[in-house]
């Protein structure tokens, strides 16, 4: 089927219908229908279509608003049209500045008929659903963590495979992001992911977490306890900082991957673990080797697919997508009228240099939505100390070796990215924006690995 130019997003059924009937009757064309509730996870951040969305009771006024907010503050291309027939009760004026049109249903259903009819037939909707496992992927990337496109033909492999997968970076890095990312998209999606921090485990605790006990294997333990590797059933289980593990319970896992074999604490009666593991470190496994602290069997064992995360302050170019994300996460919970982050804002996030990674970003911009009182989030409302961080500049030593050339190639792929998104990832018009020849984008594009992620125009 022919991806569509337009689709219409509602939950009462009746509505749809009217909507439907008057759009072939008099525009001549079937629009793709969907649930208001599921149409951002449907949709991807290539579209440059056009979405109405038809609201017919306070409810979906909410869910309205919230669709609104995300597509604006993440900056998708879509172009939006809210089918208004709410009447008296109606406040979706209030996104008057953030959609294309607000028609009222039925007053301007000729009206909209004619914006129908009048639509760029070169715009189009692409569906997540309908994409293979790459690009599955490189749109779940491309939204938030751009800087993580060149891992995509291995995180293919790492989620179409029951392959042990470790995944190593500071702490905060989202490992466990990555580890859920890759199981989401598994054949293993349909079951339970469990995470075990081992760091926060005594050791003399591990193997019953791991494992689980049999009643009367500890004093006072008056019941059969089931582990994680049983709990997970078919699901994926991730060790999460393993490299805190001893060198005992190291030789008990060795032991499950190698036979897919355990017990539980005080019983002899063997289980199969039908689970696929993934485990996090937040240091260099291979020196941990070196130095006597982890197993070398072990190691080789989980290095199987491995994945280095970089720190934020390695990947600035996450910072805004990462930004805008989380503000949409946390003006849902604090119900905020919020749709863009000022430029000032960004930049001082940028300046920033994070020793806390994702996890401390992630309280910066709870903090910021949570102080927010004006549809746009300003510089004003971060904490200090992200306020004060002075401005990223090169000092001398910089200028005459590769640092200078890599700080300019690290800025350069995150305008050119930006100007892909802003664009929907049509090459022509991107190329227009940047000023620059469509056969010098493909070089950059190809330069920075974003041609995968490309539309064909």
């Amino acid at each position: 089927m022919a991806e569509p130019r337009v689709v219409l997003a509602a939950d009462d059924p009746v509505l749809s219908q009217q909507i439907q009937n008057h759009l072939r009757d008099h525009a001549g064309m079937a629009v793709h229908t969907g649930a208001m509730t599921a149409i951002t996870d449907q949709i991807t951040c290539h579209c440059d279509g056009l979405l109405l969305l038809a609201v017919a009771n306070p409810n979906e006024q909410v869910l309205a608003r919230q669709i609104v907010q995300q597509l604006v503050l993440q900056r998708w291309p879509v172009r939006t049209v809210v089918l208004d027939a709410l009447g008296a009760a109606s406040r979706l004026g209030a996104l008057d500045p953030y959609v294309s049109r607000r028609l009222i249903w039925p007053n301007d259903a000729d009206r909209l008929a004619f914006l129908i009819r009048d639509f760029d037939r070169g715009r189009h909707f692409r569906f997540a659903l309908a994409e293979d496992m790459e690009n599955l992927l490189s749109q779940r990337l491309l939204v938030l963590t751009p800087s993580l496109l060149p891992l995509v033909e291995r995180m293919a492999l790492a989620t179409s495979h029951d392959v042990t997968v470790l995944i190593n970076g500071e702490t905060g890095t989202g490992k466990t992001y990555l580890a859920k990312l890759m199981h989401d998209y598994s054949p293993r999606r349909q079951h339970r992911f469990l995470t075990i921090p081992c760091g926060a485990i005594s050791a003399n605790l591990i193997e019953s977490e791991f494992f689980g006990h049999a009643k009367g294997s500890f004093t006072g333990t008056d019941r059969t306890k089931i582990g994680k590797f049983a709990a997970v059933g078919e699901g994926t289980l991730l060790l999460d900082e393993i490299d805190t593990l001893g060198l005992e319970q190291q030789a008990t896992l060795l032991r499950v991957i190698e036979t897919g074999e355990f017990e539980l604490v005080g019983s002899t009666e063997t289980q199969r673990c039908q689970a696929r593991l993934i485990v996090a470190s937040n240091i260099d496994l291979e020196k941990a080797v070196a130095l006597g602290r982890f197993r070398a069997d072990l190691y080789f064992r989980l290095n199987v697919l491995s994945f280095h995360l970089p720190s934020l302050r390695e990947r600035i170019i996450d910072i805004e997508p990462l930004a805008r994300g989380m503000a949409v996460r946390f003006a849902r919970k604090f119900n905020k009228e919020l749709f863009e982050i000022d430029p000032e804002a960004l930049g001082s996030l940028e300046a920033f240099g994070w020793p806390g990674n994702l996890r401390q970003m992630e309280n910066v911009i709870q903090h910021a939505v949570l102080m927010s009182n004006t549809p746009t989030l300003s510089a004003r409302q971060l904490p200090d100390a992200v306020q004060e961080a002075p401005p990223q500049s090169f000092d001398d030593d910089m200028i005459l070796g590769d640092s200078l050339h890599q700080q300019r190639d690290h800025a350069e792929r995150g305008v050119i990215h930006r100007a892909l998104v802003s664009n929907g990832f049509n090459r022509t018009r991107a190329a227009d924006s940047l000023g620059i020849s469509r056969v010098t984008l493909y070089k950059k594009m190809k330069k920075y690995g974003f041609l995968k992620e490309s539309a064909a125009t």
